[in-house]
């Protein structure tokens, strides 16, 4: 098995315009999302940052922060004074995979404060529509084939769908390159301009080209099938034993006052709940019709961990240089 980054992709792009703002922004409040502007959580930050703002009589500004997939977003916020001008947003794998695979303290969850959960990260494998590779098996035989030709984006080391993808790959003995792009969009990008020729994606990554036609699902990485790709089949109906579990969620520095991570909550949870951003989480594929909060998040964000830590062990995977 081998994993070998192609670093002249990672720079891929899907060519928008940027949309953050510089970091000098005075006493403005901000979300920071761990992730470049047009994926999944830069999508929810928007709406929930205009929409929250309304409810809390405050402009708030979304800053892109990405790298180390979401934990240089997440580190800041958590070294922000706790006064609620500054929160996060990112999926939880941030917090409770990425220390596995990379050189980040495992503290995260420690350092920060879950505010409530605003989204549900279905993840896949997807390829190229006019591709050569159609299905699930197509890809194995052809990484059977040509040892070392086939390249699989995913959208960062240390997300689920890095773990997912590590765990099929080691199952099967393949030899492969893994690539690691930062988020889904430049991930996307790649598989549509024939770069890679598979990639592991959020829904909100895949969906849109799905329903377009410019790409296939090959396998529903959740526990259920996915609602783009019905037919498609999930990995645990192929054979293994693997399913990824991701959440977005909102959270804040450590120590926030209780009366403030009500307040926050309480404004996020309204603006979770609007027409324009149920539509946006519903078109995305990210929407929840149930949202954690408090103790129950918390206990969530422990679990996953502690699973995601015995999946690794059991896997023989770790950090990679």
């Amino acid at each position: 098995m081998r994993f070998r980054p192609i670093a002249a992709l990672a720079a891929l792009t899907l060519g928008l315009t940027p949309l953050t703002v510089s970091a000098q922004t005075g006493a403005q409040m901000k979300i920071l999302v761990g992730f470049p502007p047009g994926g999944s959580t830069d999508v929810l930050a928007r709406v929930l940052a205009q929409e929250a703002g309304k409810r809390l009589g405050r402009d708030i500004i979304v800053i892109n922060k990405p790298g180390a997939s979401g934990a240089i977003a997440a580190n800041e916020v958590a070294s922000s004074p706790t006064d609620g001008m500054t929160i996060g947003i990112g999926p939880s794998s941030t917090f409770t995979i990425s220390h596995l695979f990379q050189g980040i303290k495992p503290d995260l969850l420690e350092r920060t404060e879950a505010l409530l959960q605003v989204g549900f990260q279905p993840i896949g494998l997807a390829a190229k529509a006019d591709g050569p590779i159609a299905t699930f098996k197509d890809f194995i035989e052809a990484a059977r084939k040509e040892p070392g030709k086939i390249a699989i984006g995913m959208p960062g080391s240390g997300t689920m769908t890095d773990l997912v993808i590590r765990g099929f790959v080691l199952q099967e003995k393949l030899e492969v390159n893994i690539v690691p792009f930062r988020g889904d969009v430049p991930t996307a990008t790649a598989v549509l301009g024939g770069h890679v020729q598979v990639a592991g994606l959020s829904a909100g990554g895949f969906a849109q080209h799905i329903e377009s036609g410019a790409m296939r699902l090959l396998a529903s990485m959740e526990n259920t099938r996915s609602i783009t790709a019905p037919n498609v089949p999930t990995l645990k109906e192929l054979g293994y034993e693997l399913a990824g579990n991701a959440i977005q969620y909102m959270y804040a520095p450590k120590g926030l006052p209780a009366a403030e991570r009500k307040r926050l909550s309480d404004a996020l949870g309204e603006a979770a709940r609007t027409p324009v951003y149920v539509d946006i989480a519903q078109k995305n594929v990210l929407f929840s019709p149930t949202s954690m909060v408090g103790d129950a998040l918390d206990r969530y964000l422990i679990e996953d961990r502690t699973r995601n830590t015995a999946l690794v062990a059991k896997l023989g995977l770790g950090k990679t240089p």
